[in-house]
């Protein structure tokens, strides 16, 4: 995996991307052409392109999260979340980032190629919850789609369901009933 500035300029890596020499993952992040895109690989680059602070007290989520797993597109921004109990101002993301404060549970989180993500059912509830229907059916379509990620609608449904005075939660339930009626 390539980043801008580590060895070659942002300008070199386009025109190799131009040549198909490599592909641009996410950010400044780019990679062999027709590499298979893992969700290890994925976690890999957003986190060469995330400073060390940020790596270190951040957790991917939402839809980037979803991209880390292969089910949505690669964010213009990533959305990085913060255990709320941490301040926001002392995170210095030096990126162009979309942080959130959150709270987490103990299944909440774990980790893929050293980057701290969402779980699989947490990335759907919070998609169900912060993201327009028309933007969340399709990706919530292709996480309940994916084996590996081991999620129905009804767990998704108690999840959001466990969540007490959450705002957004009539907008998930409707996404949820769509998801189910097929």
């Amino acid at each position: 995996m390539l980043v801008a500035g580590r060895p070659f300029t942002a300008v070199e890596l386009q025109a190799m991307t131009s040549d198909g020499v490599l592909s641009r993952l996410i950010g400044r992040a780019y990679v062999p052409a027709g590499a298979r895109a893992t969700a290890e690989l994925r976690a890999r680059a957003l986190s060469a392109t995330l400073t060390p602070r940020v790596r270190q007290r951040a957790v991917a989520g939402r839809m980037t999260a979803a991209w880390i797993f292969g089910c949505a597109p690669p964010p213009e921004l990533p959305v990085m979340l913060v255990e709320s109990t941490r301040r926001l101002a002392r995170l210095g993301t030096g990126d162009r980032l979309l942080v959130h404060e959150a709270s987490f549970g103990n299944a909440d989180t774990f980790e893929i190629a050293g980057l701290r993500v969402t779980s699989g059912l947490r990335t759907a509830v919070d998609l169900a919850l912060h993201s327009e229907e028309d933007i969340a059916l399709p990706v919530l379509r292709r996480m309940l789609a994916q084996p590996a990620l081991r999620l129905t609608v009804g767990m998704v449904a108690r999840g959001v369901e466990a969540l007490p005075r959450q705002p957004h939660k009539q907008r998930a339930r409707r996404i949820l009933t769509r998801l189910d009626a097929g």
